[in-house]
């Protein structure tokens, strides 16, 4: 069997390609004996500018469809995988599956309703969307191809680290949050001042001294989003309020997969996927998730003994190596 994986470019630098979904897949593919291509659909490396440039992004994104049809043609995959792939239009969806047998299939980490390309969801044969609201959504408008698939981590990237002097200096912190700098997570930044929160992301810069000196001044990809959850005693998990509706994202699992102890905002597919309370703390109100802090902040023997139940829940569950198991069981595959 052979799959060609659509993605974004693969980016070396700090490791940010061991973060991108499409190639954590196409690692679990092959461990599961497929052969496996990569076509990288959105330009992230030195060309990067093209897709800033509307002109530019619009002349690459016409050619890129065009290469993408001439690459199915030619290697004839039995799967074509994509991963979100917003610029990958719907009528080369519709004219690979009328002049080949390949299978289409969308892993769409987002919100489909609130972003993405929502009129290639019917080119595919099969559509994965990691939230029951946004399934029964589509299923009530007449999507028959959409399925639900959950989040998940790759313990070979995510795992418990023991940091050493250095890096301790770097990544250890009492409470941890990270992610680009939206309203909703600098509102709540806001509001947990007291805690001192240590901040890692992108976007920071442009907000107050008081938030700006808990800003760790970059982003983390790769190796180090692991020690910063390692290093963190506590790391939050809030989600965003248009995307993540009763689903949960990737960080979840990610942080579960370290080992971290984690205070997750109550999502209501988290009851199908942990022990919520046993396995995983969530909150529901600001005052809520304060009083979680306070508490889990002196109650060490706790924190380890919910962390190491929420890493073992996501090794037997909730790893890539199941996702794609589950993949080709709902594709007879």
């Amino acid at each position: 069997m052979k799959i060609l994986i659509a993605g974004p470019e693969l980016v070396t630098k700090d490791d940010r390609f061991i973060d991108e979904k499409s190639w954590l897949f196409m690692k679990a593919f092959e461990r599961a004996g497929i052969e496996t291509g990569y076509f990288a659909y959105r330009l992230d490396g030195m060309f990067r500018f093209v897709e800033n440039d509307k002109h530019l992004k619009r002349l690459w994104h016409h050619i890129m469809n065009k290469r993408l049809l001439g690459c199915v043609m030619r290697t004839r995959p039995d799967i074509l995988a994509l991963f979100k792939a917003g610029p990958i239009e719907a009528d080369t969806l519709r004219e690979i599956r009328k002049r080949t047998d390949t299978i289409i299939i969308n892993v769409m980490n987002d919100n489909p309703i609130l972003m993405g390309n929502f009129n290639a969801i019917a080119p595919c044969h099969y559509y994965f969307v990691k939230d029951t609201y946004v399934l029964e959504c589509l299923r009530k408008t007449g999507f028959r191809n959409v399925h639900y698939l959950p989040q998940c981590a790759d313990p070979a990237v995510r795992k418990p680290l023991k940091l050493d002097a250095a890096d301790m200096g770097i990544f250890s912190s009492n409470l941890m949050i990270m992610g680009s700098m939206y309203p909703y997570r600098l509102r709540l930044v806001e509001e947990l001042l007291d805690f001192k929160p240590a901040i890692w992301g992108t976007g920071w810069t442009r907000t107050d001294n008081a938030i700006r000196k808990l800003y760790k001044g970059r982003g983390v990809w790769g190796t180090n989003k692991t020690k910063a959850i390692c290093g963190a005693v506590i790391s939050l998990n809030p989600h965003h309020p248009l995307n993540d509706i009763k689903g949960t994202q990737g960080r979840t699992f990610d942080i579960a997969a370290c080992g971290g102890f984690q205070i997750a905002e109550y999502k209501e597919d988290m009851e199908d996927l942990f022990r919520v309370g046993k396995e995983i703390i969530c909150y529901k109100t600001i005052d809520g998730l304060k009083s979680l802090i306070e508490y889990y902040l002196h109650h060490p023997d706790e924190r380890s003994e919910i962390s190491l139940a929420g890493h073992k829940r996501v090794l037997k569950d909730h790893t890539y190596d199941n996702r794609v198991r589950q993949i080709l069981d709902m594709a007879n595959l």
